[in-house]
């Protein structure tokens, strides 16, 4: 009797174990061009390749071609390499890719994003998304691409080096280093790298003159100590429903 109670004990134990090890959920790897829901705020729409309509929740993966559409929301979408794509309100976003067509990862039709991109090994492919009038190719950095109603695109570098190129055939790329942006217009070279201080001519003022004072207060909390060498974009990166 007591080499059965032993064996019962014993086949109890395991039986536990097995149900324990059942209920931890594996990890499953996102398949490149893919991107799961890290965090989301306020009005987000999306829409699935398809066309239906996806309710966004944490842990959501989004297949290449879905439509991200923020209203007065936000969302931070996390890719198969580990970058982060932080969509800020009044934007729309289609996934992309990059193993066809134009090779980008995601594409910005309008609205603004800002982007952490791991750094790339030297025989990985470099992450590349798209805009109406450019496109923007880095192996590693941080920075954000804001594109206009009038189909401008602004890109301004946090951190690292980022290449900006216009669509029209034989666009000359510039590099944009950290504290510099450039804006693209249609059918045009990206424009010489300016500081995120300076106005830009043509009746962007208002914009570049908003991200002006955003800089200055940057600065006033990086010489107090506070949040050092974060940019205010990056400060706001992680929405909380």
């Amino acid at each position: 009797m007591k080499i059965i109670r032993h064996i019962s004990a014993a086949t109890t134990v395991i039986f536990l174990f097995a149900i324990a090890a059942g209920q931890v959920q594996q990890v499953v790897p996102l398949a490149v061009g893919t991107a799961s829901i890290a965090e989301w705020k306020g009005d987000v729409v999306l829409h699935s390749p398809a066309g239906t309509t996806v309710d966004a929740k944490r842990g959501l993966v989004l297949e290449p071609e879905s439509v991200i559409d923020t209203g007065k929301g936000s969302i931070l979408l996390d890719l198969q390499d580990g970058s982060q794509v932080l969509v800020k309100p009044k934007s729309r976003v289609v996934l992309k890719s990059p193993n066809i067509d134009k090779k980008y990862f995601l594409e910005l039709l309008l609205g603004k994003v800002v982007a952490t991109i791991r750094k790339r090994l030297s025989d990985t492919p470099s992450f590349r998304m798209g805009t109406p009038t450019a496109v923007i190719t880095v192996r590693g950095t941080r920075f954000e691409v804001d594109v206009t109603k009038e189909k401008r695109t602004y890109v301004e570098v946090y951190e690292g080096v980022v290449e900006v190129a216009g669509l029209r055939l034989g666009s000359r790329p510039i590099l944009l280093q950290p504290g510099f942006s450039t804006r693209v217009e249609s059918n045009r070279d990206p424009d010489q790298p300016r500081s995120w201080r300076d106005a830009w001519p043509g009746g962007d003022d208002d914009r570049i003159g908003s991200r002006r004072g955003e800089r200055d207060s940057e600065d006033r909390q990086n010489r107090s100590g506070s949040d050092a060498n974060r940019p205010d974009s990056e400060r706001d990166r992680e929405p909380h429903d």
